[in-house]
């Protein structure tokens, strides 16, 4: 019965499969939401281009596409694009061109089509800023990685929050997460980082990639915006994005679009301005203090071995069989917040951390030896010792944590102790943001 029921199922799953291919094979392209380009040509002057040849295309900025696209490729006697030749990612982006690698590939790849999902959006004033930010954060990233973007507010010129900034958000959301590269950091980001104000970007920007290190974020977006009087245009609205990286260059983009679309937004404050706490940030020496023993009776290692094994047989006999004369902790590691800490190689770490509260883990195995020679580690979940802890920091004054592990039963395994360091200190020169001027073009046209 076993044997029939695995044939049915593996012909099922043969027969969906085959359909689904079938199913992609026969639908043709949708031209309503799809940008139609071409392959023009290839790096390397070839005929045919190939499996890791690079590939020009007609498709660039100013057809939505940016570094780390991914085109699909048909046939040029295909005019309804049945069926994908290929698949090729975008390496260097221009603004009416691109060139991008064959990653995958059905025959030689010719002067053929190449395709991408249009970019949707709802402004045509914020498109063309926002799409020029979203070209400045993947630029400097290799075309494969995805990049953690955390969006933050757009205030106006009182601090607040309004309809209008609301807007410009929901607009940046919407064309930023079409792109299957940009990740949101979703809601687990330090509350501390919205004590920070874009104008204060460049003053804190050490500060606050040290947040974005712990949150395991790689780009914060924020902005701010203000009404200005033009003579010849009218009233015009100023808006600048900030780009804070924690890998990369920082950035301002400056702009001017119409307020007249606007004028009902921006006066309608949704979130009125209020001030933060800063937090300060403090150096953390975390040092790791094991505790190695050294068994002196048979009747010690047999305590040992009795308290170890709580009545599992198969432990007992591994440990009574590993004549082991030395205990020590094995496989040490401390987590605090997300950040993971092994000390297989060094007993101590310096690391920042901000004012306020962090969650501290620490665990190691339990590790028998015979001398110097490594005989076996107790690795069930049960038997890992482990301990959390809460640390609150109130004084932005260095600190120290000494963990002590201790192997031996009827020990507290882990010890924290925590206590302040005073240190000199040197003046730190920050880095001025760098800024852009945009100047609004006409960025698509289908």
């Amino acid at each position: 019965m076993k044997t029939i029921t695995a044939v049915i199922i593996c012909i099922s799953i043969f027969i969906s499969v085959n359909c689904i291919a079938a199913d992609e094979k026969n639908l043709p392209v949708n031209t309503n939401d799809t940008t139609i380009g071409q392959v023009t040509g290839n790096l390397d002057g070839k005929f045919k281009i190939l499996l890791g040849d690079k590939a020009i295309t007609n498709l660039g900025k100013k057809s939505g596409v940016i570094k780390g696209d991914i085109f699909k490729l048909y046939d040029k006697k295909d005019p309804k694009m049945m069926d994908t030749i290929g698949k090729c990612a975008v390496v260097d982006i221009y603004d009416m061109s691109s060139v991008c690698e064959i990653i995958e590939m059905k025959r030689e790849i010719g002067v053929d089509n190449a395709t991408i999902k249009k970019l949707k959006y709802e402004d045509a004033n914020l498109l063309p800023p926002i799409f020029a930010l979203l070209t400045k954060i993947v630029e400097p990233y290799p075309p494969h990685k995805e990049i953690r973007v955390f969006i933050y507010d757009i205030f106006d010129e009182n601090r607040n929050v309004t309809k209008f900034s609301e807007k410009v958000k929901s607009e940046m959301k919407k064309i930023f997460f079409q792109k299957k590269r940009i990740k949101s950091a979703g809601r687990g980001v330090s509350s501390s980082l919205f004590a920070y104000l874009p104008g204060e970007y460049s003053e804190y920007n050490k500060e606050i990639e040290e947040y974005l290190e712990k949150d395991q974020i790689d780009v914060i977006i924020s902005g701010t915006y203000k009404i200005k009087e033009d003579k010849e245009k009218g009233k015009r609205i100023e808006l600048s994005f900030y780009k804070i990286d924690k890998n990369w260059e920082d950035l301002a983009l400056d702009t001017m679009i119409p307020a007249a679309p606007y004028t009902q937004l921006v006066s309608a404050v949704t979130v009125p301005f209020t001030e933060r706490k800063k937090e300060k940030t403090v150096n953390c020496q975390i040092i790791y203090k094991p505790v190695h023993h050294k068994t002196t009776s048979r009747d010690e290692r047999n305590d040992i071995i009795s308290y170890e094994t709580r009545n599992n047989p198969i432990l007992e006999y591994t440990l009574r069989r590993a004549e082991f004369n030395i205990v020590t902790p094995t496989d040490f590691t401390v987590t605090i917040d997300k950040n993971e800490f092994r000390f297989d190689k060094q007993k101590e770490y310096i690391i920042p951390l901000s004012t306020g509260n962090h969650t501290i883990k620490a665990s190691f195995k339990k590790g028998f030896y015979y001398n110097d020679t490594f005989l076996v580690a107790l690795s069930d979940q049960d038997r890992i010792a482990q301990k959390d802890a809460i640390l609150t920091i109130d004084r932005p004054e260095d600190l120290v944590i000494e963990i002590e592990a201790n192997p031996l039963p009827r020990k507290e395994n882990i010890v924290f102790k925590i206590y302040r360091k005073s240190t000199r200190s040197a003046t730190m020169m920050k880095p001025v943001l760098q800024r852009e001027i945009l100047k609004p073009v006409e960025t698509y046209k289908d």
